[in-house]
């Protein structure tokens, strides 16, 4: 003689079940970030997000949702934001995407919690980005002080960083 199981059988485990299913989904669909509004930005716009910005230090970073590279960077971004503060150092992220809906998924999942924009036609030749990821910092002044092309790892951008930091 077997020993049959049925969820009806014990309610608490089938309710827990229920419960733990339709969480999933919830949560499967909820985004990470609930903020992650993409607005299309042109290069004039993002000029003045660069000058307008209160930081000391401005990140910008450049990149797309195809782009394997470019998410090993966001965790390094996510970093760098918890080590320095807000009036220290800020981030935007400029997708390079056509497509809206995958740049704010990307947003989403990858929990990024900086503003980001979704670049228009003409943007990455006026930022001089001819590959991704691209990673622009801007000092105090507003003046681009440094450039990375490719990967850029979590060490190397925080000595970058304080360095600059310093020399204010």
């Amino acid at each position: 003689m077997g020993v049959t199981f049925s969820l009806l059988t014990y309610p608490r485990v089938f309710f827990a079940v229920l419960l733990i299913y339709f969480s999933l989904d919830f949560f499967q669909n909820t985004p990470l970030y609930a903020n992650a509004e993409i607005n299309i930005i042109g290069a004039e716009s993002l000029k003045k997000e660069i000058t307008n910005s209160k930081s000391k230090i401005l990140v910008v970073d450049f990149w797309a949702t195809f782009c394997k590279p470019c998410e090993k960077q966001v965790p390094v971004y996510s970093l760098i934001q918890t080590k320095f503060r807000p009036d220290d150092v800020s981030i935007i992220g400029v997708s390079l995407d056509f497509d809206k809906s995958r740049a704010k998924k990307f947003v989403q999942v990858q929990g990024i919690k900086y503003p980001t924009f979704l670049s228009d036609e003409d943007l990455s030749f006026h930022f001089n980005v001819n590959s991704i990821p691209t990673t622009h910092i801007y000092n105090d002044d507003r003046k681009l002080v440094q450039s990375y092309i490719g990967f850029v790892g979590e060490e190397e951008l925080t000595e970058t960083i304080e360095k600059l930091l310093r020399a204010q």
